[in-house]
């Protein structure tokens, strides 16, 4: 029988990871949540209004292309916070636990260079999108909140993945034996 840890016995690192989860579920995954219904919404009134009502919804493939836009950077800190980034360990197994870790914290630190390098592009053409007044083409729905929105996922993703970077995830620690049982 092998003893779980506990998020208290990690440090205090551990423990402000543990607090993100909580807020981002509640935040993040909640507005998430309400893009895809609102999506999934969407496409089903133009599908039942096109095919049997000879009616499609006006301004439906724009609508879908920006709550896409929405969807996928609402829930971009939240999949980092999760580590359900694709991540391939091809080495892992050939070193030991200092050299993992010092990976670990490698790879957290290099996908937060990558997302502030998103956020600081996605910020500057946000910007040249709102003084040039840019919109969609049959709504009109002005683009530049959107980019916004997607540059502070970016920050917040990159955040997150320099924490993440050096608190270890529970299933990556050593878990330790009692003197009862199984080998």
């Amino acid at each position: 029988m092998s003893v779980q840890p506990h998020l208290n016995d990690r440090g205090p690192r551990a423990r402000v990871g543990a607090t993100i989860q909580p807020f981002l579920e509640r935040s993040l995954g909640i507005v998430a949540a309400v893009l895809l219904m609102v999506l999934v919404a969407v496409t089903c009134i133009d599908v039942i209004g096109r095919y049997f009502l000879n009616a499609p919804l006006n301004g439906a493939f724009e609508m879908t292309e920006v709550l896409l836009v929405a969807l996928v950077f609402a829930a971009l800190p939240l999949t980092t916070e999760r580590r359900e980034h694709v991540e391939v360990d091809l080495l892992a197994f050939a070193f030991g636990d200092k050299a993992n870790r010092f990976l670990i914290a490698f790879g957290g630190l290099f996908s937060a260079a990558v997302f502030f390098t998103f956020a600081w592009r996605l910020w500057i053409h946000s910007a040249k999108a709102a003084s040039d007044g840019a919109v969609t083409n049959a709504l009109e729905i002005p683009l530049a909140p959107f980019g916004y929105a997607a540059a502070a996922a970016c920050f917040a993703s990159a955040l997150i993945a320099i924490l993440r970077g050096f608190i270890l995830p529970i299933e990556s620690t050593p878990t330790p034996k009692s003197s009862e049982g199984t080998p």
